[in-house]
Order: C-alpha cells, then structure tokens, then sequence
C-alpha cells in the first residue's frame, strides 16, 4: 500500500489578490495532485482561497507585520509548531531562502530533505546575498526557471521551466499594435520609469496616438516611495495611466485589451508575465536574453534592447509600424515554444526533483 505523501513549502506569501503571488494558489493546488498533505510556512497571509485540507502558518498579514525581531521568533516557532506533529517526505522553498535557512537545523534532524526554488538574479551585496548563498548550502536541491535566473554555479542546480495555468490566459490575435502595457511588480529593478519616459517621447512623436499603461503594485516602502515617483512623471498625461494591483484571477481577461508588454528588467529576470502575455497574443520587447528562446532569430536585434535602454522608443516604433502579417507570424513562434512551462507539467517536475 503506497503511503500518503506530505510536503511542507514554504513561501512569501499566500494572497489571491496580489498581482505577482497570486499565482501560488494555482501552484498549491497542482501540487496536490503529487502530494495530497501540504502545510505551508508563508511569510504573508492576505485573501486566501486554498482547499481547506492546506495547512497555513503565517508569519504576518495584510493587517499586522511583526518587527524584525519577532518575525525570527514566530518562524522558529512555526516550524517546531509543523515538524512536531507531521512527518514530512520533503520541504520545498519557494523563493523564501530566509525561511529555508532559519528552519535548516530543525528539518536536518527530522530528516527531511530541501529543495530551493529561485528564479531572480539575486542581491548583489549585503545580508540577503549572505541569505541566499547559506540557504544554497542547506538545501540539497535548486530549481530555476531559465539557464540565469539562479546567481551562483553549483551542481546542485535543475532549470526545469515556469509553471503557469495557460488556462486562466486566453489567445486573442491581433492586427496592430496601439495599446502598450507594462505588467509586474512597480519597482526600481522593473525600470518602470525608463519606459515611462520612453513612451513619453515615442508618444509625442506620433500625435500622441498610442497608450500605456502600467499593471501592478508595490512590495515595501522602497517600492512605495518610487511608485510616487512614477505617479509624478505621468502627471496629468491621458496616455498613460496606472491600473494597480489585479487580482490574479482576473489578469487573464484584463489583459487582453493590450497588443504590446515591456520587460526591461536586466539579466536573471525570468519574469512569468513575459509568458502569460505571450500566450495571449501579445507581443513583447525585452533586454533579457533568456526571453530570445521565444523569438525567431531574426527578430532578436528588432525587439530586444541592448544595455542602451533609450533604445525602447526605437523599439516601440517596430513592433507599432509591423503589418498584421508579421505581427501574427511572430506571435505564433512564440506560443508554439512555450509548452515546457505549463502548470500542467509542474507537479512532476518537481516531484522528479524531491525524490
């Protein structure tokens, strides 16, 4: 008789309504099919619409964040608190390498193996950098999504791919390009406002014909603080306007009003929204060069930037003059390439990855 797996993950946060993490519930629940008992450690707990029989631990949420301080006390606490009571067949941290390291001493002693998933180019100094290097060291296995969204070489590391739910993402095809979006989290590190300003003089250039507009939400104080900054750039400009956070649920339908998605995050960004637009029929102009797999040699110089990133005005002149032929044709290479990062296909991969 085959006993019942349980996997212990944990997590940043557990929240349907956020842009970025919402994406974790449909993780969850694919999971489950491979391991029907899932606990999870999460660093935030906001709407939370996971099967009942999930076990939810939370450090903080959306009303009460604890100080630093306390922070470390509850997640020791936690996970005395899961690995007291289940005997877990695995532990799966997924882009929480603080989490993983805090609870390393405590799963090596119940004998329970680790797997890190990170999919960022990772902090260039300080104690999260010291973080994540400690948290490679404790986990025996390390999952990314494209061959430089992990920072460090180690044998320990498997690409194995996004895992999305095309299902949510509809295809719609499209003849022109008029509607520009910029989709993901509003942070310094996205460079929201060298496209803003791009947009700006690409806009006024063509009678100011063309829209942008900017899909998601903030994660700290930093964040905050930068989100004003952009506000103050686009002023009282109708062209561009700033929609927010939207729940992840919804983004699939909300998204598809655009023709034209801008990710000039640097190298190391694997960011899974450059798929879902993909999906849907929307063309993308990138810099990093893990997104070339998605693109027909030819097109690689037309619409990836190099590190003169003024050169997104140049870019937006493209893909605005392509005719709908061209536009279709390069849309099609790009959804038949994105097959290996369905959600469809995740739960196995990591289970081939735990054993």
């Amino acid at each position: 008789m085959n006993k019942t797996k349980k996997l212990l993950i944990l997590n940043l946060g557990i929240d349907s309504n956020d842009t970025s993490l919402g994406f974790t519930h449909t993780w969850i629940n694919e999971l489950k099919n491979e391991y029907p008992i899932i606990d999870i450690i999460t660093m935030r707990l906001g709407k939370n619409d996971l099967k009942e029989d999930v076990g939810i631990y939370f450090v903080n949420s959306n009303n009460k964040k604890l100080t630093k301080f306390q922070q470390i006390k509850k997640i020791r606490y936690l996970f005395n608190e899961v690995l007291g009571k289940t005997n877990y067949d695995h532990c799966f941290a997924h882009m929480s390498p603080l989490l993983l390291v805090l609870g390393s001493r405590k799963l090596k002693k119940k004998g329970i193996d680790s797997t890190l998933w990170f999919t960022h180019p990772g902090p260039n100094y300080g104690i999260k950098r010291i973080v994540l290097y400690l948290a490679s060291l404790v986990a025996k296995n390390i999952v990314t999504a494209s061959d430089n969204s992990f920072p460090y070489k180690t044998r320990k590391l498997n690409v194995i791919g996004h895992g999305i739910d095309f299902s949510r993402f509809e295809k719609r095809e499209r003849n022109k390009v008029e509607r520009f979006l910029y989709l993901g989290r509003i942070s310094e590190s996205k460079k929201v406002h060298i496209i803003v300003e791009n947009f700006i003089r690409f806009n006024e250039a063509n009678q100011n014909i063309y829209s942008l507009t900017l899909i998601g939400g903030t994660l700290n104080n930093q964040d905050k603080k930068y989100l004003e900054k952009i506000k103050k750039m686009i002023n009282n400009n109708q062209s561009i306007r700033f929609m927010g956070k939207i729940p992840h649920e919804k983004l699939g339908k909300v998204i598809n009003e655009f023709d034209c998605n801008i990710n000039i995050a640097k190298k190391g960004f694997f960011d899974k929204v450059v798929l879902e637009t993909l999906y849907s029929g929307i063309i993308n102009i990138c810099y990093s060069d893990d997104y070339k797999q998605f693109y027909p040699i030819a097109q690689h110089d037309k619409l990836f930037v190099t590190n003169d990133l003024n050169e997104i005005e140049e870019k937006m002149n493209y893909v605005a003059k392509l005719k709908s032929s061209e536009l279709k044709s390069i849309i099609k290479y790009s959804y038949d390439n994105l097959d290996s990062h369905s959600l469809e296909t995740l739960s196995k991969r990591l289970d081939n990855i735990f054993r």
